[in-house]
């Protein structure tokens, strides 16, 4: 019996060996899929004022870094920051706001101020024009699909939730003349409008984009007043319709609500998710073992961190890039402990496999991890 088994395996080895004498030439496919790359190295070209506490940051390609051209993008998908500050690698996602386009020269992202944010601070107070950015391929599945969506789209957005849809209206106008676009922004005040000059272009010369601006806390001439509501959206609903929703928790809760008096059904409304809501009963620290591929690190972490910020703060270059347990970047391998995962769109299967996203993962106990590269 041993002796037929070494037979039949040196057959096979044989067989391997001998079964393709000409090497198959790389498709055009294996090419692209070479030459991609996860990295982009740029400069900021701009800098614009767009409110008090919000900037636009235009970025081009850095040759000296070998990125000749950016990868180019579709409206709703974002890019990732990746920087070190404090000892700390970090990664933070903005929406692209530039014209698709344009893509390949430029991106625009726009960046709001966060109370204690660590990087939006940093970019609006210290970063300045010819300074060079380490970001990410354009991700995210946010946006308008002529295959899934209806043609006439209704888009909500509050305060900085602008930014992708000011992208989408330009990708509107260029690729879909069968698509109709509306756009319902709330800010609190007129100072709080974000690309007042470009919404006042579309208002202007568009046929089939239009933004429709209320300000909750002021009265101005020219602009609604007071948070959106039924009446207000009535005139621009279709029989047919697709809603985008971009912003604050509480304007997806407030539109939700309406929404459900057109009968629109869930499946027509998409919405981009870019926060975490999750304050644990107890604040604790445990320990926190990273498996790397030919090394480890223990460090803390704590209850009310996602297990993300604690490798951050160690100095690991754990994988990230919506840091909103979406895009999946992130999965790794729960070996030890008990943890709270927080809207992760992780399937059943990777799941009950013990898979988790740290970016959206609090610890409960001690935890031993395995980062999944």
């Amino acid at each position: 019996m041993e002796e037929e088994i070494l037979k039949v395996k040196n057959e096979r080895e044989n067989i391997i060996k001998t079964y393709s004498a000409k090497p198959i030439k790389n498709t055009y496919l294996d090419d692209l899929a070479q030459n991609s790359r996860d990295l982009q190295y740029v400069t900021i070209k701009e800098i614009i004022e767009e409110t008090p506490d919000v900037k636009s940051f235009i970025l081009i390609p850095d040759p000296t870094k070998e990125t000749s051209e950016l990868i180019p993008f579709k409206a709703g998908e974002y890019i990732s920051l990746k920087m070190f500050i404090d000892n700390a690698y970090v990664t933070r996602a903005y929406s692209l706001s530039s014209n698709p386009k344009d893509s390949l020269k430029e991106y625009r992202i726009t960046i709001k101020r966060v109370e204690k944010g660590l990087v939006s601070n940093i970019m609006l107070d210290e970063m300045k024009v010819g300074d060079g950015l380490t970001i990410s391929k354009p991700v995210g599945e946010f946006g308008y699909n002529p295959i899934r969506d209806e043609n006439n789209i209704i888009a909500i957005a509050g305060g900085s939730g602008i930014t992708p849809f000011m992208s989408l209206a330009y990708e509107i106008e260029n690729n879909y003349p069968q698509a109709e676009l509306t756009v319902f922004y709330a800010v609190k005040t007129y100072d709080d409008i974000i690309f007042k000059k470009e919404i006042d272009h579309f208002n202007k010369k568009s046929k089939r984009v239009k933004f429709v601006v209320s300000l909750t806390r002021e009265e101005k001439e020219g602009y609604l007043k007071g948070h959106f509501n039924k009446e207000m959206l009535e005139p621009y609903m279709k029989e047919f319709n697709t809603v985008l929703m971009c912003g604050p928790k509480t304007l997806y809760q407030d539109m939700n609500e309406i929404l459900n008096e057109f009968n629109i059904p869930k499946k027509c409304v998409h919405f981009e998710n870019f926060f975490i809501d999750y304050t644990p009963n107890i604040k604790d620290e445990y320990e926190l073992k990273v498996i790397l591929k030919n090394d480890f690190v223990i460090t803390k972490c704590h209850s009310d961190e996602t297990l993300l910020v604690a490798m951050e703060k160690a100095e690991i270059k754990a994988p990230s890039m919506c840091r909103v347990g979406i895009c999946g970047f992130c999965k790794s391998i729960l070996l030890e402990g008990k943890v709270k995962m927080i809207g992760s769109n992780m399937v059943s299967t990777l799941a009950e496999n013990d898979y988790i996203h740290p970016c959206v993962t609090y610890p409960e106990s001690d935890i031993v991890l395995r980062l999944d590269i």
